[in-house]
């Protein structure tokens, strides 16, 4: 198990290194630079005043020296400063960490606990009324792309018959209130959530039919045991097995649409930080936000290896 733990975080380190390498070299080969974004169109400025300005902030060096300049700052526990505003990326990333936790991990709980339930109840009644309706609801909301749901959402629910709000975490009147906070997130969440939960209803219904079948339950039902012990203790455990990977690996899908999520309800998040920094065209921002992403994705699949090994003890061997 050891052997098979540490093979995985070995994998983790080298991952990450190309991932920031591709980053760098994309980000600078776009069209484009900082200072051209700092800029205005009116600004009558010389070829030379540009050359100097793109001297101050280092970026007249080639490009394998900026990398490896980045990566000595990397190793020091820094990840730069933005060339927009000149704070630290890490002080700009960890104000906006917490907004983006909490986004997901809502949308992440509610996709997984409501997904998993109605797929579990559509494969118990195989061919109903009930699975029927479950099924072409999972299938409406993976039709439809996210930021249609989040129009649709402010407009009924936050123009028309305003139930919630749309915009921000909080009231801003008065001190933080943790229910106000809630009030604020219940919307951008459950919008968040949709997607993944449709696919969390197919898998949790195959992954059920699929056990339902099996030997073991058969078994289980010829000893006399009730339909509760035999789908509580038998089927449902062994259903939930394929399920942990289904949800450590959401972190990706969720990181992603919490960028169009966050800047269609204003939540001050690291979505909405990264489409401002890809703006702006800050380098240094870009390339920290990109590496604690990328950190959280990978950490995420090693996650789920690790479950895996602990809940099917044959994988420590392969």
């Amino acid at each position: 198990m050891g052997v098979y733990i540490l093979r995985r975080v070995a994998i983790f380190f080298p991952m990450l290194l190309g991932i920031s390498l591709i980053t760098f070299v994309v980000a600078n080969v776009a069209p484009g630079d900082p200072v051209t974004a700092m800029i205005s169109p009116e600004d009558q400025l010389l070829e030379a005043d540009l050359e100097r300005m793109r001297e101050a902030l280092g970026l007249n060096k080639p490009l394998p020296v900026r990398y490896g300049l980045w990566l000595g700052q990397l190793a020091q526990g820094n990840f730069g400063y933005s060339t927009f505003t000149g704070r630290p990326v890490l002080e700009r990333v960890g104000e906006r960490i917490w907004p983006t936790l909490e986004l997901t991990g809502a949308a992440l709980l509610i996709s997984t606990v409501v997904g998993f339930l109605f797929g579990i109840l559509a494969a118990l009644r195989q061919y109903s009324f009930r699975d029927y309706a479950l099924t072409l609801t999972s299938l409406f909301g993976l039709s439809i792309p996210t930021f249609f749901f989040a129009l649709a959402a402010i407009l009924v629910l936050g123009s028309i018959w305003q139930v919630f709000p749309v915009f921000g975490m909080s009231s801003g009147t008065g001190g933080f209130s943790i229910w106000d906070n809630l009030y604020h997130l219940i919307l951008p969440a459950t919008v968040l959530s949709l997607d993944l939960m449709a696919q969390n209803v197919r898998y949790a219904r195959t992954a059920m039919l699929e056990v339902m079948k099996s030997e073991y339950v058969t078994t289980a039902r010829a000893k006399g045991l009730s339909e509760r012990v035999v789908i509580g203790r038998h089927a449902l455990r062994n259903a939930l097995l394929p399920l942990i990977t289904i949800t450590t690996l959401r972190l990706p899908i969720l990181l992603g649409g919490a960028i169009v999520i966050e800047t269609m309800f204003s939540w001050p998040g690291l979505g909405l930080l990264s489409v401002n920094a890809i703006r702006e065209r800050d380098y240094a921002t870009v390339m920290g936000l990109t590496f604690f992403v990328s950190a959280l994705v990978l950490a995420a699949n090693l996650l789920a290896d690790i479950l895996y090994a602990f809940a099917d003890p044959r994988i420590r061997y392969s």
